[in-house]
C-alpha cells in the first residue's frame, strides 16, 4: 500500500486467567492478537454503478439466452410437423386397411 491509504486498527483483548491454588493466587494475563487477512485492495466506484466486465457478461447472456430460444421454438415447430407427419402417415395406413376390408 502507498502513504495515501493507510489503515489503523487497535485491537486490546486481554484473556486474564485467576486460579486460587491452596493458599496462593495465579493470574495469567494473554494478549490475543488480531487476524486479519487482506483480501484486495482497490477503489470503489459509486454506489450504483456496474462494471463494464458485468455489463459484457450480462449482454453476452442475454444474446445467448435469445438464440436458445430461437432455437427452441425451431426444434419445436420441427417436433410438430413430424407429429403432423405421423398422423397423417397413419391415417393414410388406416385408410389403406379400411378400403381392403
Amino acid at each position: 500500500m502507498n502513504n495515501l491509504n493507510r489503515i489503523t486498527l487497535r485491537h486490546t483483548v486481554r484473556q486474564v486467567v485467576r486460579m486460587d491454588v491452596g493458599g496462593n493466587q495465579v493470574t495469567i494475563r494473554q494478549s490475543t492478537r488480531p487476524l486479519i487477512n487482506v483480501v484486495s485492495i482497490g477503489v470503489q466506484g459509486p454506489v450504483g454503478t456496474v462494471a463494464q466486465s458485468v455489463l459484457t457478461m450480462a449482454q453476452q447472456a442475454q444474446q445467448a439466452a435469445t438464440l436458445a430460444s430461437e432455437k427452441a421454438e425451431q426444434v419445436s415447430q420441427e417436433q410438430l410437423g413430424m407429429v403432423s407427419g405421423m398422423s397423417l402417415a397413419l391415417d393414410h395406413y388406416i385408410g389403406a386397411i379400411g378400403a381392403q376390408e
